[in-house]
């Protein structure tokens, strides 16, 4: 049912059920990307990964390339308009690795440019109800496949994961990084109003559940990272531009006190709840040894200095960071160097991108003149998250996708099926009413 009520210089529609203006309806498209790469996600173990001209890969691929369609004449209007520095980053990084002979370095950056404008246009909109059903069953089909395969090792409980695993930990998903981190988005989402939480109490509290107790400490230093910056933005009535340069600075400083904090961990892990949060329960490890468990600091070091020693700064183009390594941190492994997504843009597309973290500031300060602080309070968890699992932003990963609706739109990525939109006298087409959480 539809009601139309006339306010002074507006018309304010109120839909209830599924119903929602014609601009905000369900974006039937992104549902389903997320959905089947959620669910090849599932059929895929803790080691291993699509290979490159498999059936999985080019499904994902082909989903990234072609469901953007859907929306093409919405994307174009973006790419000229709000994401033009995407577009910028695009043409200049992808016309000299052109130049380079380099096509992967250009299709790679092609689609990663065209999945994020689809994301940044106005049909980047997802429903809160949509996301919730998606993650209530992907934990049941979790469930089963826990029951009925080997293709699981995590157990559901505490104390069912095989030892070499951790017996503590938990996971639905095969590879418990998945778990933690979609499980980290739904509690980010459903915390965005208090009327969110209050209508899913029991997947808010299994979200929960998951990022606690699966481990992934990455995680939980963006759990706890939010919730501070919730607390602190709720409480301290600071200025729009004061509220944006919170959110940055801490969205950097965090990452370098992680890059800082070894001898800090050296002291730390002598307390048991430390140790089994952030060393995976090892304790009366070297500085080195922490190095190594850490990981990402040395690996941000080593493409940084890519990008500084590459040509013209203007990056290496695809490489395989396994042979470009200055040198090996553990002697043996083969590092992918996909796990921090900024630093490794810089060593393969040098300084055009700079301009995409520009982009992501824009958006920031987007969401702060708006008065979002829940998107602003998000900023430095999804922040960290690029930097230390930097893989699921690719391009075709479900929830990276989630992680930049909520980047680039802040609040009103998310929509309710009650959720008012309030149409101007004049104007071509109806808007999304203010948040709930303004400044």
């Amino acid at each position: 049912m539809t009601q139309v009520v006339t306010t002074a210089g507006a018309i304010v529609i109120s839909t209830n059920g599924c119903s929602t203006a014609p601009t905000e309806r369900r974006n039937c498209a992104l549902v389903l990307f997320i959905v089947v790469l959620q669910l090849i996600s599932m059929s895929i173990s803790q080691e291993e990964t699509p290979a490159i001209g498999s059936f999985a890969y080019w499904v994902l691929v082909g989903l990234a390339g072609l469901l953007p369609l859907t929306a093409a004449s919405a994307l174009l209007k973006t790419l000229f308009g709000r994401a033009r520095m995407l577009l910028l980053f695009g043409l200049t990084a992808g016309a000299w690795h052109l130049m380079a002979g380099d096509m992967r370095a250009v299709l790679q950056l092609g689609l990663i440019v065209w999945v994020l404008a689809w994301i940044s246009s106005d049909r980047g909109r997802i429903g809160e109800k949509d996301l919730v059903w998606i993650y209530i069953a992907l934990v049941a089909i979790g469930f089963g496949v826990w029951l009925l395969t080997d293709l699981n090792k995590w157990g559901i409980v505490p104390g069912t994961t095989v030892d070499e695993y951790g017996v503590w930990r938990v996971s639905f998903f095969p590879n418990i990084a998945n778990t933690a981190i979609l499980s980290l988005a739904v509690v980010l989402i459903l915390t965005r109003t208090a009327a969110a939480a209050r209508a899913h109490p029991i997947v808010l509290g299994v979200a929960l559940y998951f990022v606690i107790f699966s481990f992934v400490r990455t995680a939980l230093i963006a759990l706890v990272m939010y919730g501070a910056m919730r607390w602190w933005l709720s409480v301290r009535r600071s200025s729009r531009r004061a509220v944006f340069w919170v959110a940055l600075l801490v969205g950097i400083g965090i990452n370098v006190a992680l890059a800082s904090s070894v001898f800090v961990i050296d002291y730390a892990q002598q307390f048991p709840l430390f140790s089994r949060l952030f060393l995976r329960d090892e304790s009366g490890l070297t500085p080195d040894e922490i190095y190594q468990q850490l990981y990402r600091p040395w690996l941000w070091w080593q493409q940084l200095t890519l990008f500084v020693t590459s040509p013209s700064l203007m990056g290496w183009g695809a490489f395989d960071f396994a042979e470009m390594q200055i040198e090996e941190l553990n002697v043996g492994t083969t590092p992918t160097g996909n796990e921090a997504i900024l630093t490794r843009l810089l060593a393969t597309y040098g300084l055009p991108a700079l301009l995409f973290m520009f982009y992501l500031i824009a958006r920031l300060w987007h969401s702060a003149r708006s008065g979002d602080i829940w998107a602003c309070a998000c900023f430095p968890s999804i922040i960290l998250l690029m930097m230390q699992w930097g893989n699921i932003f690719h391009p075709a990963d479900p929830n990276g996708t989630v992680f930049m609706l909520i980047l680039v739109h802040g609040s009103k990525a998310i929509l309710l099926p009650s959720e008012f939109v309030v149409v101007q006298h004049g104007a071509g087409r109806p808007r999304s009413a203010a948040s709930d959480h303004q400044i």
